[in-house]
């Protein structure tokens, strides 16, 4: 940068210096306002000198004596660095001449630059005073020259002139072509007739001899001009061994004719070695003739690699084809050819064949046009527990959207694993002959073969470590295109572990279907998964490289990881729905309960056995090819027993919901099905439903949970004695809410007769006259309960005693509160309260519990205590108290039908 800022700095000073806008000037004009004088180049260009040559001609005709000084006078030569000029190349000098001032070629510019780069602006405004001056001493020798032999010149111009018009006066022009043209014309006219005369005799001849010469070449490479039609006439009719063995014969022949006999060649006849006599022009026939077989043979080259790219043909005629292809010389490995068009066909197929089933799935979806709905789903549930509760029914045979786009899923996975399994085996049967060189090769080279023992067989094969490496990386790519595939499809990625929270679930993939129920789910995934473990189990007979089979186990973990995950999701999501399915139908073969129980036990079972197949399925193999299935891992089974402790927790509260809330069936059209199926049940009373639900949860207590919990227990072999606490007592605790509400409400009206009656009937406990009858709450506060008794005989009989007990214990507890109200008792209205409390305490008798015999005893007592002893001279105690006893037993009598239902069961009574 620094010389090109001088070279431009110094050039803007000399523009300057002179006046003038560019260093080539059309007139030159210096201070003096002289507009005529020449430039320096004119003037050096007039010189009369011998430095004024053209640098055009040959070198060794210039003159070596050219003045190389410095015309500016500030060095030696211009060429400093060179002795002479005749050691200089001619390319030199042509370049150099533009830095020689005698040189037509000459620039200023490239002079300055070249010889004068360093000079100081004063060195050259002194060189340019010293070169004018020479121009100046110049210019007048040259006119003292022409001066003096002005008088030569002259003579020597009429001379010249004189000789050029005797010239003319001879004919010696251009018109008459210097004296030859009558020459030229009898030459051509005598050429002419010999022509005419001797042309054709000698044109036959030639023709004689060039049909003669061309019978003979024909007839004796006659094979070789009829290979092309043979070719084409075998490739026609697929004759391939015909067509390569006249090929080979022709490539021998034409060798011949090229370069002369060839030894070592195995396919020539020895009779058609010896052929002389071919000229040049028959060689460049033969050249067109077997241009021509070329075409052919590239043209079968072009079928057999087409027969190798057909996926379809046993690999016993593509080896014929292989080397088929390697007698035609052909450019690329046939073999090479051959396994990566199969690669590449496998490849392709495999991602056609999923892309088309996956198109069927979006079909199916698209024909979907309702949204997630939880009475949908729990409808579809409660079909599908049907189906695995009837052993004649099966859910393949369920035509409900949501199995559809299972099966046509399953059919996705089951068609590209079985393409897999086609594949692969037949792809690394093919790899492993083509590393072991099976395929004939045309040439080996000692540096591609590296020498490899065999380790089953002890002993040496030569295998090329680079095809190792592309079979193997080919094989790994099919592996990894099944197992992407699957694992875009069902988002496998990320699920290498299983989320330690069990409070973090896991959204719901896109890959279900709308509405799909728990049941659907597990049967299908673990379909899927079975397919999956079978192709790799499948897979893993072949003996795949450690690398390229691990990417199958890698997908059965994460698949394994990401179907349970979505089991267990669905199981938990389908539990605290589950109430939907109660339909207050009993149990046909146990009235205690409703049909509710044994669906969720159906239920239940099978999501729990779903989830151990996914757990515990496994594609490692013993040497004996039997599959080992090992016991769950432990992140598995922590997230398979939550599932199953919160799945029962959901259902559990899912009980006491639906036993307060109004029933709304699922479908209407099942509605008068059902209704026939509950007979006289009022479904629709809070009553019914809580009583049916507290006889569910006391079935669940004795039966359903125990046989869960051992079934889970003798599956994953842990033991769930503490959540089995937790469950009982979980279940105690609903049914203490359920039990008490009823009871409560129950008491309350029981509690409203007795207070009424007691206290606010306008009874005067202590001026009443003797007891004729027992008083009518008495009898009201008894119906209740007799409606009580009603309806849980509707419902379940062994509640009964149990219902019946609290109610008396808490009639017994009002009573008791009410009669502590009472200040005295006179002797009629304390044998009336007897009384009343006596036929209370007989007709309930077979339902006192200890509690309510201990309350009844102390309302005797209140009842002493507040009686008044002065009214005892009114009558004999003891007389009134007799006829008490006959009142009672009167008034038991009388309603004995009334209360029957309160009598206890003979029957039972003697078991």
């Amino acid at each position: 940068m620094s010389d090109d800022n001088n070279e431009y700095a110094e050039d803007a000073a000399i523009l300057k210096f002179y006046h003038i806008d560019s260093f080539e000037p059309g007139i030159w004009t210096d201070d003096a306002g002289d507009q005529t004088q020449e430039t320096a180049k004119e003037q050096f260009d007039r010189r009369g000198d011998g430095n004024t040559n053209d640098t055009s001609q040959p070198v060794d005709d210039m003159d070596m004596s050219i003045d190389t000084k410095d015309p500016l006078g500030l060095l030696p030569s211009i060429f400093e660095n060179e002795v002479s000029l005749k050691t200089t190349k001619m390319t030199d000098l042509k370049e150099k001449s533009s830095l020689m001032i005698s040189s037509k070629n000459f620039n200023p510019r490239q002079f300055l630059l070249h010889v004068h780069k360093e000079a100081t602006y004063n060195d050259l405004v002194h060189g340019e005073k010293r070169l004018r001056h020479g121009v100046d001493q110049r210019s007048e020798a040259l006119k003292s020259l022409v001066h003096s032999n002005f008088d030569r010149f002259v003579t020597a111009k009429n001379t010249i002139d004189h000789v050029y018009e005797e010239m003319r006066s001879f004919q010696l022009n251009e018109q008459m072509e210097f004296g030859t043209k009558d020459l030229r014309l009898s030459l051509e006219e005598a050429n002419s007739k010999a022509s005419q005369i001797y042309g054709p005799v000698v044109e036959r001849r030639q023709r004689v001899e060039k049909v003669r010469n061309t019978l003979s070449i024909l007839q004796q490479y006659k094979f070789f001009f009829n290979l092309p039609s043979s070719l084409l006439e075998s490739i026609r009719q697929n004759k391939y061994e015909s067509a390569i063995r006249d090929y080979r014969k022709g490539k021998y022949l034409y060798q011949i004719v090229k370069t002369g006999p060839v030894a070592n060649i195995q396919q020539h006849d020895p009779q058609e070695e010896d052929f002389t006599g071919v000229s040049d022009t028959h060689r460049r026939v033969f050249d067109k003739v077997w241009d021509e077989v070329t075409k052919i043979i590239g043209e079968l080259q072009n079928i057999l690699l087409k027969m190798l790219q057909d996926p379809w043909r046993n690999m016993d005629e593509q080896e014929k084809t292989i080397n088929y292809l390697f007698e035609l010389d052909t450019k690329e490995d046939p073999a090479w050819f051959y396994l990566d068009s199969q690669y590449q066909w496998i490849m392709g197929l495999m991602k056609d064949t999923f892309a088309t089933n996956m198109d069927k799935v979006d079909k199916i979806k698209a024909t979907q046009s309702f949204k997630e709905s939880t009475v949908q789903r729990s409808i579809s549930l409660k079909h599908a527990i049907h189906v695995i509760e009837s052993k004649t029914l099966s859910l393949d045979t369920d035509d409900s959207s949501d199995l559809r786009t299972w099966r046509a899923i399953a059919e996705a996975v089951k068609a590209l694993s079985s393409l897999l399994v086609q594949c692969l085996p037949d792809f690394w049967r093919l790899s492993k002959a083509f590393i072991e060189g099976k395929f004939k090769k045309k040439t080996v080279s000692s540096d591609e073969i590296t020498r490899k023992p065999s380790g089953r067989r002890g002993r040496n094969m030569n295998v090329d470590l680079t095809k190792v490496e592309q079979c193997q990386s080919m094989s790994r790519n099919i592996v990894d295109r099944y197992a992407s595939l699957l694992s875009e499809y069902f988002d496998l990625e990320g699920t290498q572990s299983m989320p330690k929270d069990a409070s973090k679930k896991i959204q719901l993939p896109e890959f279900l279907p709308v509405n799909t129920n728990s049941i659907h789910v597990s049967e299908h995934l673990s379909r899927i998964i079975n397919t999956i473990a079978n192709c790799i189990t499948d897979i893993n007979g072949i003996h795949l490289p450690g690398e390229t089979f691990a990417g199958l186990t890698h997908l059965m973990e994460k698949a394994r990881f990401k179907f349970l995950d979505v089991i267990c999701v669905c199981w938990e999501r389908d539990a605290k729905s589950f109430y939907y399915l109660e339909d207050w139908v009993l149990d046909p073969f146990n009235q205690q309960y409703t049909c509710l129980l044994k669906r969720y036990y159906e239920y239940h079972k099978f999501c729990a056995r779903s989830a151990y197949k996914v757990s515990t399925l496994s594609v490692t193999m013993d040497a004996d090819n039997r599959v080992h299935s090992p016991r769950v891992q432990p992140d598995h089974l922590d997230k398979i027993r939550s599932s199953f402790l919160d799945s029962t927790f959901s259902f559990l509260d899912g009980l006491v919901q639906v036993a307060f809330s109004d029933y709304k069936p699922l479908s209407e059209k099942d509605e008068l099905l059902l209704a026939k199926q509950r007979g006289r049940m009022d479904v629709h009373s809070m009553d019914i439903r809580i009583l049916l639900t507290v006889s569910n949860l006391a079935h669940m207590r004795l039966a359903v949970i125990r046989k869960l919990v051992t079934l889970f227990e003798n599956a994953y072999k842990v033991n769930l004695e503490e959540d089995y606490k937790t469950l009982i007592d979980v279940v105690d605790q609903l049914d203490q809410i359920l039990f008490n509400d009823y009871i409560k409400r129950k008491t309350a009206t029981i509690r409203d007769i007795i207070t009424h009656g007691i206290l606010k009937s306008g009874i005067d406990w202590y001026n009443i006259s003797k007891p004729s009858e027992v008083h009518s709450f008495v009898y009201e506060a008894l119906t209740v309960m007799v409606t009580v008794h009603s309806n849980i005989s509707s419902v379940s009989k062994q509640l009964i005693p149990r219902a019946l007990s609290a109610l008396l214990e808490n009639m017994a507890n009002d009573c008791l509160s009410c009669f502590r109200k009472v200040e005295r008792f006179g002797m009629g209205g304390m044998l009336q309260a007897t009384l009343e409390i006596e036929f209370m305490h007989q007709t309930l008798s077979q339902y006192v519990s200890p509690a309510a015999s201990e309350t009844l005893q102390k309302i005797y007592q209140t009842i002493e205590q507040a009686y008044d002893q002065q009214q005892q001279h009114s009558g004999n105690l003891q007389a009134e108290l007799g006829h008490v006893k006959e009142l009672l037993v009167y008034s038991r009598k009388s309603t004995v039908m009334q209360f029957l239902c309160f009598k206890p069961n003979k029957e039972k009574s003697r078991r």
